[in-house]
């Protein structure tokens, strides 16, 4: 069963980052070795930045943090 998160993810961020986040379509970052802060992510989330679109009109806070939160599970351990 996914998360609110993860169903997110999968829809909006899935097509650049791929949904085990290692894609790097259109120069999305790897997010299997990210070590941003969680505050961060939300930032870049909300706000976009460099190639990728702001989230803030299309999301809620709490819908960008579910997101986040399900992103930072897809980390790998080092």
């Amino acid at each position: 069963m996914s998360s609110i998160g993860e169903s997110l993810f999968n829809a909006n961020c899935a097509l650049c980052h791929g949904r085990k986040g290692d894609l790097g379509m259109s120069g999305a970052k790897d997010l299997t070795k990210s070590v941003m802060a969680r505050e961060e992510m939300i930032a870049i989330v909300t706000k976009g930045r460099n190639g990728m679109m702001p989230y803030e009109k299309t999301l809620k806070p709490e819908e960008i943090e579910a997101v986040v939160d399900h992103a930072r599970t897809l980390r790998t351990k080092p």
